[in-house]
């Protein structure tokens, strides 16, 4: 099944965040969590759109056998924007299963303010939904607040390969901006390869080629 996947509000710019910063925050979280199980996600999306610059979005989130969730991105909210979020999870179902996580968050940078949102998932055989919605308030007067939902249906084919629907709705300073796209991805062990084309029948089109990988931090024996 995909990833959520992020969006651009303004025109991105080249990833420019030390490293350092990124490597901090998995660090610690894998300290805390070495004697649980949980489920780790290493995202990063290329944004294509001619005649801007290629832009490069990176992503880590995880989950503990305890549902808890965090989750640290940049370039999401806007550019040179670092975003911190955490949450639980509720999930059930049998023959349909679905999940919900509520989140919040605080984003410093370019855009710098608090959000609130809910990742929803859901599978039935060999299809999924899954939408992510967001409210960001931000702390400067001269930045707007925005509404974002990103919703994604597919059907997975094989083990190997996958194919759905893709939409972002972006509602910013009175405005509401409606992006639909389609989405093909390749998928191999814990390796995902999602390549997304958006407004494809328009002047404005422009693509998102992703590399997911998910690992699996298992409980140590004693």
């Amino acid at each position: 099944m995909p990833f959520r996947k992020p969006f651009i509000v303004t025109n991105r710019i080249p990833l420019t965040l030390p490293v350092s910063a990124i490597g901090f925050f998995v660090a610690i979280l894998i300290t805390s969590n070495a004697q649980s199980q949980s489920k780790w996600v290493f995202e990063q999306y290329n944004y294509i759109r001619q005649p801007d610059a290629s832009a490069f979005v990176p992503m880590v989130h995880f989950q503990t056998r305890n549902n808890w969730y965090g989750e640290l991105r940049y370039n999401y909210e806007d550019a040179q924007t670092l975003s911190f979020f955490g949450g639980k999870t509720v999930n059930g179902g049998k023959s349909l299963t679905w999940s919900f996580t509520p989140i919040a968050g605080y984003s410093t940078g370019k855009f710098t303010g608090v959000s609130a949102g809910i990742n929803n998932e859901a599978e039935w055989k060999d299809f999924y939904f899954s939408a992510q919605s967001q409210y960001s308030m931000a702390t400067k007067k001269d930045i707007a607040n925005f509404f974002f939902n990103w919703s994604e249906a597919g059907y997975s084919f094989s083990d190997f390969f996958y194919s759905g629907i893709a939409m972002q709705y972006t509602w910013q300073q009175q405005k509401g901006y409606l992006e639909p796209g389609i989405v093909n991805g390749l998928c191999f062990r814990n390796f995902s390869l999602p390549f997304y084309v958006f407004n494809p029948l328009k002047s404005d089109c422009y693509f998102v080629l992703g590399l997911n990988y998910e690992y699996n931090l298992k409980k140590k024996s004693k």
